[in-house]
């Protein structure tokens, strides 16, 4: 019986200290390795996320580029009045009022080999979706376009008085293109230049 109590000692005293011996490690694996799992998931799933916006447009947004929103529309314009075998300059083209994603936007579009006193074209976009130029007729000298909010823009357009040189224009006058929702069209407040006559 003595037997049996020994041979059950050892047993417990040795499966005691094999048992002691492996749970510290286990332990320390486990919270070791717990902090850089959980920290590694949220990674692995959160990497792909911010790159799927910036490679699918979203429903409401035109492209990305000014240029490739403008491409089609100035290649539709029609030759400035009196230059008509002039193109029209998109490499050089202002494409920094154009915003994929506002309801009123802007480029604006000069002659090639154009002078201070060229006409300029301003093209207007609702969400990155060419809409037209702003005005049917494309007036000389480079206008100054702002941004008054989401859906509109205020121009100041420059023209030379009576008797002035082309170089130091000071006439101005201004007009706001608001992008109306209910008609799905931009409507025009202001005033453009005189007709040069």
């Amino acid at each position: 019986m003595s037997l049996i109590l020994i041979g059950t000692a050892l047993i417990a005293l040795v499966s005691g200290c094999s048992g002691s011996g492996d749970a510290s490690p286990t332990v320390t694996k486990t919270v070791t390795a717990s902090p850089s799992e959980v920290a590694s998931t949220p990674t692995a799933t959160s990497t792909p996320t911010p790159t799927t916006p910036n490679s699918t447009p979203t429903p409401t947004c035109g492209p990305a580029s000014g240029a490739a929103a403008a491409a089609s529309g100035i290649a539709a314009l029609p030759s400035p009045a009196g230059l008509e075998d002039t193109k029209w300059d998109a490499a050089n083209a202002d494409y920094s009022g154009y915003d994929a994603c506002a309801a009123l936007s802007w480029s604006v579009v000069a002659p090639q080999f154009g002078t201070a006193g060229s006409p300029y074209a301003i093209l207007l976009f609702h969400q990155g979706r060419y809409l037209g130029t702003a005005t049917a007729e494309q007036y000389a000298f480079q206008p100054a376009v702002e941004r008054s909010s989401d859906a509109s823009i205020t121009v100041t357009y420059s023209y030379a008085k009576a008797g002035e040189p082309n170089a130091a224009p000071s006439g101005r006058t201004t007009a706001t293109y608001i992008w109306n929702d209910g008609t799905e069209r931009v409507d025009m407040t202001g005033e453009v230049p005189p007709a040069q006559g």
